[in-house]
């Protein structure tokens, strides 16, 4: 039988982009802040610092450093995708909505932990590690997405006319690479905000809630790959990148052994294109395949990679595969931070994230 694919809501366009973003960002972290600032030479600041006028703003603001920007940025390192889980998102939207009702930007608002509020939402009880992030007035999710990447802010008092307007730490972005984690739901609120609201004013409340999870055959302890990316036509933008709008429903995703060509998992794009296929017992040195066989693109190969972690006992990690499918029509055709570690295996840790 072959292992089933992730089931529950699917993300919203918007949402899908944001994950988009967030596995850009993890792959490649350098390349992410030259896509979101912009510096006349490395390190310092062009006149007008980013092309979205929002992300200027809060760098303007905050009193940004431009040079410990890039510093910070030069030592960062790569992570694994995330992939879309949606009790997840349940959890991040129900934390949003609260948010705007209380008219806060804060953690714990619920009095609920962290393991909480997301096994509350469906998650997995087997989780090994979860964390959030919070931002009550994002202007967009692509002004979120820098927020929580570039993670400017005053709390080592740049508004007072110190500091590098940098959050220290920088938790936002750390919990965004940070590698044991492998899935995300992002929460925008579904509740109206109410005019009144000084603090949770939107127009986009967003939660995201990240985590991991395990499995247990009776003697090992796994944490499986998930393949996950999109299927996409590339005519809003025509940026070989994934836009909300271009996503196609419904494609059939295949994944197979490369050498026996037996199919060993298989899945279709969600709504928004994404999809999401956990791996059940796929191991390393495998090359496995690829295929959106209606895309008439050709396959992507990968082997999984695998790492044990100790979480009060050993756990053998699968880390998740990225593969997107851009399909790029032909001219005039109609083509169509709160880090909670650990839970049901060990000990436990926790840090806010603001």
């Amino acid at each position: 039988m072959l292992p089933d694919m992730a089931v529950g809501d699917d993300p919203t366009a918007e949402q899908q982009y944001m994950l988009e973003l967030t596995n850009r960002f993890r792959s490649d972290p350098q390349g992410e802040l030259a896509k979101l600032v912009n510096f006349s030479s490395p390190g310092v600041w062009d006149s007008v610092k980013s092309d979205d006028p929002s992300i200027a703003f809060a760098l303007n603001y905050f009193g940004t450093s431009a040079s410990d920007l890039a510093t910070q940025f030069s030592s960062l390192t790569a992570a694994p995708a995330l992939a879309w889980n949606s009790a997840l998102n349940v959890s991040a939207t129900t934390y949003s909505n609260l948010m705007v009702t209380a008219d806060q930007q804060a953690h714990s608002l619920d009095g609920l932990t962290l393991d909480q509020r997301i096994v509350n939402g469906g998650y997995s009880a087997n989780w090994l590690g979860a964390g959030e992030n919070l931002f009550a007035s994002a202007q967009s999710p692509f002004h979120s997405h820098a927020a929580f990447v570039l993670d400017w802010g005053d709390g080592n008092g740049a508004t007072a006319g110190y500091g590098n307007g940098i959050q220290s730490p920088a938790g936002h972005r750390d919990l965004l690479l940070d590698a044991s984690m492998k899935e995300i739901g992002i929460g925008f609120q579904d509740i109206s905000i109410p005019g009144s609201n000084l603090t949770a004013t939107g127009p986009y409340v967003i939660t995201e809630h990240l985590a991991s999870q395990f499995r247990f055959d009776g003697t090992t302890y796994f944490s499986d790959a998930i393949l996950t990316g999109s299927v996409y036509q590339d005519t809003l933008l025509a940026d070989a990148f994934y836009t909300p709008g271009e996503g196609l429903a419904g494609e059939l995703i295949n994944v197979y052994n490369d050498t026996t060509g037996i199919l060993v998992a298989s899945g279709f794009s969600n709504s928004a294109g994404g999809f999401n296929i956990t791996l059940t017992g796929l191991t390393d040195g495998v090359v496995y395949r690829v295929e959106a066989p209606d895309t008439g693109l050709a396959a992507r190969t990968f082997v999984l990679t695998e790492h044990t972690d100790n979480y009060g006992v050993p756990v053998l990690v699968y880390d998740n595969v990225y593969e997107s499918f851009a399909v790029v029509p032909e001219p005039g055709s109609l083509l169509l931070c709160f880090v909670a570690g650990l839970s049901l295996l060990g000990f436990r840790s926790r840090r806010i994230l603001r």
